[in-house]
């Protein structure tokens, strides 16, 4: 009825507060934090052409978002999940969206990068194999994508 406090939601939400303060607490998300930038140091190391937006900023530990003019975000996605891997295109606040990025606008991305992005995010759970094996076929993939540019 109107004016119950929803006790299940309440005990449920400061479960989930106590277990991420001991995530933090930790150190858990400090090694994410750090596997996402030995991938961006490995990816930048592979292809000097890729942008790591935001790279030097504050941001989530967890996710990184490239660019590689002229390789198409969807190619990229499609190209990565023949090799077992999950990433999404473009920017998380334009999931499902087909439109230019008005984050990479407003950071002063020309247009030909709008469409060229990837998001990938790691997790607690993802090991430093798992990164070498996608940096290796996101390498390689680079190197083979031919004539899959952007006109």
């Amino acid at each position: 009825r109107a004016g119950t406090e929803n006790l299940i939601g309440i005990a449920g939400l400061g479960a989930a507060i106590e277990f991420a303060k001991k995530q933090i607490d930790d150190g858990v998300w400090e090694e994410v934090r750090n596997l996402r930038d030995y991938l961006e140091d490995e990816v930048a190391n592979s292809c000097n052409c890729t942008s790591l937006v935001g790279k030097s900023m504050k941001r989530l530990p967890n996710t990184s978002f490239m660019v590689t003019p002229g390789w198409k975000g969807e190619t990229q996605v499609i190209q990565m999940d023949l090799n077992g891997f999950a990433i999404s295109s473009g920017s998380a606040c334009s999931s499902g969206k087909v439109r230019k990025s008005s984050v990479l606008e407003v950071m002063g991305y020309k247009p030909k990068y709008f469409e060229c992005g990837i998001r990938v995010s790691i997790g607690p759970n993802t090991t430093i194999m798992q990164i070498k094996a996608f940096v290796k076929a996101w390498s390689e993939s680079v190197k083979n994508r031919g004539n899959i540019l952007v006109h």
